[in-house]
């Protein structure tokens, strides 16, 4: 059997027919039909030549470098963005939030934007902080840093960075009161109902003041800024005056002289020349039988005439009424 030449096997390597192997090789090229007996020429066909130049996999020591390396400048861009999202974010929330009525929330995601720009604008300075560094060398080349595992170490470094620097970003809260503003809020809301309520009341009954009294449970205090002629914050304890009779005892107290009743603390009238003679007070219960939030009080009835009468029956129930109101709108504000 004629032997066969080293294109033709070639082109029967790679599945050509021997009629297509002349078109290619030309007529001049002798080629038996007959399978050639050549092993060793087919393990020349398939064999690939193997990479001249393989790159070296890092060690796992430089793989921890690579990682740490990563982590260093997260952690910087992580403390200043949730420093700066948090501060900003409470400032927003105690100012523009408390006069306008943004929610927490809304105040957060502008926050959010603050630091969003303080870490474009000052991300060079992290970069520049991290480069004065000592931190060690990899010694890796460009094409190692691009293998798959370089990658993901770099990747799980940054991220475990990034989540460091938050953490640390977020003691910021353990110096912050989070609740002022919350209590703002909700004093600015209670405010305004409240002195709806309080100057309808003084309307209806046609009192000289109409005072709504609010307790304080850890000073165990009751305290106002609410009431027709007051300025200033009156603070009163708890089981003291009238008003502090009437949150004692639960009940509705009505006294038609004030001077005559042991209960009274003149010092309030001597300190503001005011002079007290009636006086109608109704507590501010959360709830039917439950807990007392307050009391309501008024002073000094006016008649007809102008000169100082006596509250009725029908006067108690407005009150009540009111004292009902505003147990509903502390239920609201604080749901």
């Amino acid at each position: 059997m004629a032997t066969i030449s080293r294109a033709s096997s070639y082109f029967l390597c790679k599945g050509f027919r021997p009629h297509q192997a002349h078109t290619f090789l030309g007529p001049s090229s002798s080629m038996n039909v007959a399978p050639p007996k050549c092993s060793r020429m087919v393990r020349w066909c398939s064999t690939s030549t193997p990479p001249l130049n393989p790159i070296p996999s890092p060690t796992l020591q430089q793989l921890r470098v690579v990682a740490f390396r990563a982590a260093i400048p997260m952690v910087g861009f992580g403390i200043m963005d949730n420093f700066v999202m948090i501060t900003a974010g409470e400032a927003i929330d105690q100012t523009f939030g408390v006069a306008l009525g943004i929610s927490t929330m809304a105040a957060a995601g502008f926050g959010q934007c603050v630091s969003d720009v303080a870490g474009i604008t000052s991300g060079g300075l992290v970069d520049a902080a991290v480069s004065k560094l000592n931190l060690p060398q990899h010694g890796l080349s460009q094409e190692q840093l691009g293998l798959r595992l370089s990658r993901i170490y770099s990747t799980f470094g940054a991220c475990i960075g990034v989540l460091t620097g938050c953490l640390l970003g977020m003691s910021v809260l353990l110096f912050m009161d989070t609740d002022r503003a919350d209590r703002a809020k909700k004093a600015k809301e209670l405010n305004s109902i409240f002195a709806t309520v309080m100057d309808q009341g003084h309307s209806l009954l046609g009192a000289d003041r109409a005072t709504l009294f609010m307790l304080d449970e850890k000073k165990k205090e009751l305290w106002s800024r609410v009431g027709t002629g007051i300025e200033g914050v009156i603070k009163i304890p708890a089981d003291q005056g009238i008003v502090g009779h009437c949150y004692t005892s639960g009940k509705v107290v009505y006294v038609a002289d004030a001077y005559k009743d042991p209960h009274f603390n003149q010092d309030v009238d001597k300190r503001t020349g005011f002079r007290t003679g009636s006086v109608l007070v109704v507590p501010v219960k959360s709830e039917e039988g439950g807990a007392i939030l307050g009391a309501i009080q008024m002073i000094n009835k006016r008649s007809a005439d102008g000169s100082i009468g006596e509250f009725s029956k029908r006067d108690e129930e407005i009150v009540k009424v009111l004292a009902n109101h505003v147990a509903a709108f502390i239920r609201v504000v604080e749901s």
